[in-house]
């Protein structure tokens, strides 16, 4: 499995004007590439030694001043696969939604990174610091932790606030993970008093980090409308805005991952409906909500700590788990509802959770049918799962 450790860096001004020298070069070659691909599709993409001898020949001078070849053949197998993914879903090899061409990247974009392969340098984190190449030397890290498993490639990431981070991808041996059998099934609800509830009968509000800090965003971003552009001042107050957005950021993902390692803890699988969150997000208009919340990142953490289950999403809230009566008068707005039929009251997302976890449990436990979505820690799809009984798992409802 690849695990990724990420540690804060801080470098000299020599190693920062390097590493923007870097990425100035690999956006250059980037925006070639791009700019002629999309002119003629049948261009062949080359290395950034010939591209840069073609169009921009004194670029060649200044990758031997930045040593940074080995970011270039990184982005060359970044723009070759973006390309690859394009061209597939045109002709639809390619499963899910239209993947857009690439783009060309702007100057301006605060937020950049560029990535060494651990084959081609001998990377080493110790008492020194970071140690990468000749050129950059030591670089001074809080490696608060140690980066176990074969180093496979080492990305640096620049923030809108100016900070530095680097990313170390290992390869190591998967790691064990909770495996009691219980299994749980998760409601998402865009409401803030439930945005998850579970089968078990438990909610969970979001704290609403983004809505908390809006007023004072508001005032920063009326303070950076007001300065002219590319001014001091204009660049104070846009600092100003990235960092009370950075500080919200960070807020979420760790709230996020204390709840998914509480869940990862507790259950061996997590069984959540497969909703499109970018659907929802540009078409029904809850775009601000959903990115606020984070429901789509906790499914990630989750995936990678414990088992991740997808199911429909059709008809959970509708659907009377006692009696299995779909209701059609249950419509967005209705909290509480009685089944005609049984005479059962529901809360909404306490019997959407229960179908959930009872759609899950079914496809886990049908011997030779592929499931609906099982992944593990890697993302990988379990086929082991196929055939575990149900009678094997303990639900929690």
């Amino acid at each position: 499995m690849l695990k990724a450790y990420e540690f804060r860096i801080y470098p000299t001004k020599d190693q920062e004007n390097t590493f923007n020298q870097t990425l100035g070069l690999c956006r250059l070659y980037w925006n070639i590439v791009v700019a002629n691909k999309n002119e003629n599709h049948d261009m062949m993409i080359q290395g950034y030694k010939p591209i840069f001898e073609k169009y921009k020949p004194e670029a060649l001078q200044w990758a031997k001043e930045a040593a940074c070849s080995i970011p270039l053949a990184q982005m060359w197998s970044d723009v070759r696969a973006a390309y690859t993914n394009f061209f597939k879903s045109c002709k639809g090899q390619r499963e899910g939604k239209f993947v857009q061409p690439p783009k060309l990247k702007s100057k301006k974009n605060p937020k950049d990174s560029f990535r060494y392969s651990c084959s081609n340098c001998n990377p080493k984190i110790d008492e020194n610091g970071l140690f990468l190449t000749n050129k950059l030397g030591y670089i001074d890290i809080r490696a608060h932790r140690f980066a176990q498993g074969k180093w496979k490639n080492i990305t640096f990431r620049r923030t809108a606030t100016g900070k530095w981070f680097v990313k170390i991808c290992v390869e190591k041996k998967e790691e064990p993970k909770v495996h009691n059998g219980k299994a749980i099934g998760i409601d998402w609800n865009c409401d803030d008093e439930d945005f998850i509830s579970m089968s078990n009968g438990t909610k969970i509000k979001c704290p609403r980090f983004l809505r908390k800090k809006q007023k004072q965003l508001k005032h920063y971003q009326k303070e950076k409308s007001r300065k002219i552009a590319d001014s001091n001042n204009y660049l104070k107050a846009k600092y100003k805005v990235a960092k009370l957005h950075e500080k919200v950021a960070l807020q979420r993902k760790d709230w996020l991952h204390k709840v998914s390692r509480d869940l990862a803890n507790k259950f061996e699988y997590v069984i959540v409906e497969n909703i499109n969150l970018q659907n929802m997000s540009e078409n029904l208009h809850h775009g601000k909500v959903v990115s606020d919340q984070g429901f789509g990142m906790l499914r990630d953490m989750i995936a990678y700590k414990t088992n991740l289950v997808k199911v429909p999403a059709k008809d959970t809230s509708k659907t009377c788990f006692d009696c299995g009566y779909v209701n059609p008068k249950v419509v967005v707005g209705i909290k509480k509802w009685k089944c005609p039929v049984c005479s059962k009251e529901h809360d909404r997302d306490i019997n959407a959770a229960k179908n959930i976890l009872k759609k899950g449990v079914t496809s886990l436990g049908i011997v030779g049918r592929e499931p609906s979505e099982i992944t593990n820690a890697s993302g990988e799809l379990r086929s082991s799962m196929k055939e575990e009984s149900p009678n094997s798992l303990q639900v929690t409802a």
